[in-house]
This record gives C-alpha cells, sequence and structure tokens, in this order.
C-alpha cells in the first residue's frame, strides 16, 4: 500500500496518521500472513518498545488490526477487515498456524462457523487452528 492509503486508514479509523502508525502499518500489509511482535520489534527498531506497544494497543482499539495468535513465546498481528471497528471486531476466519514453519495466517473457511452455548449469549470465540500449511503439506 502507499502512504496515502495507509493515512487514509488511520483516518477512517479515527486515527492521526504519525510516523510509528504509518511504519506499524506498513510493516502488517507488506505481509500476506499475521506479523509476530518480534518481527515487528525488529522492523521497527527505531521506535522503543512502550510507543510500540502503545502504537499496536491503540490500532486494536480502532478496528484497525487485530491479534491473530498469543501464546506464551509469541503474539500475531493481522489487519482487520473493513467491518471492524471500535465497537466490535468482527473476523468471520480462522487464525492458522503451520507446525512445521510457524507461520500464522488468516484463513477464510469454505463455511459459516457457529457456536452455540446453551443459557448463554455467545459474544465472540477465539478460532485457532494448527496443522501443516498448503506451502509444507507438499
Amino acid at each position: 500500500m502507499n502512504p496515502t492509503e495507509l493515512n487514509q486508514i488511520l483516518r477512517d479509523h479515527g486515527l492521526r496518521a504519525t510516523a510509528t502508525r504509518l511504519q506499524v502499518l506498513s510493516v502488517l500489509t507488506s505481509s500476506a500472513k499475521a506479523v509476530s511482535y518480534s518481527h515487528m520489534q525488529k522492523s521497527l527498531a527505531a521506535f522503543d518498545r512502550v510507543t510500540l506497544y502503545r502504537t499496536i494497543h491503540a490500532m486494536i482499539e480502532n478496528g484497525i488490526i487485530h491479534k491473530a495468535i498469543a501464546d506464551e513465546s509469541e503474539t500475531y498481528y493481522a489487519l482487520c477487515s473493513h467491518q471492524c471497528s471500535q465497537e466490535s471486531h468482527d473476523h468471520q476466519h480462522i487464525h492458522f498456524r503451520c507446525t512445521s514453519c510457524d507461520q500464522v495466517s488468516c484463513v477464510h473457511p469454505s463455511n459459516d462457523i457457529h457456536v452455540s452455548v446453551p443459557g448463554h449469549m455467545v459474544e465472540s470465540f477465539q478460532k485457532e487452528v494448527t496443522g501443516r500449511c498448503a506451502s509444507c503439506n507438499v
């Protein structure tokens, strides 16, 4: 994406286009897969950890990015769809982690996934799947 498009994404979600936000968006849009926090730290070494953390948090709160997978060793972030906003993150996809190459991607299933829990109102649930990605499964 070019700088004008990155600026527009931030403006559409009520955020100013700061250098840090533009760089974070640039890293995320340059990858077809989710990006790990450690990769962002290395790619954006000019920014301190606190600034990077606050930038990521602001982008999550404003519906620009989401945590694809978070575990004890790493957190992966991906761009949100256009349906996401400050009010809600609407993700109709699976977070797939390859056990061979350790890449994380947002995959849209061929069928909608619905969860019903008797007596409860489900607002959201995590859809994380592990296995071998198409590249590693050849």
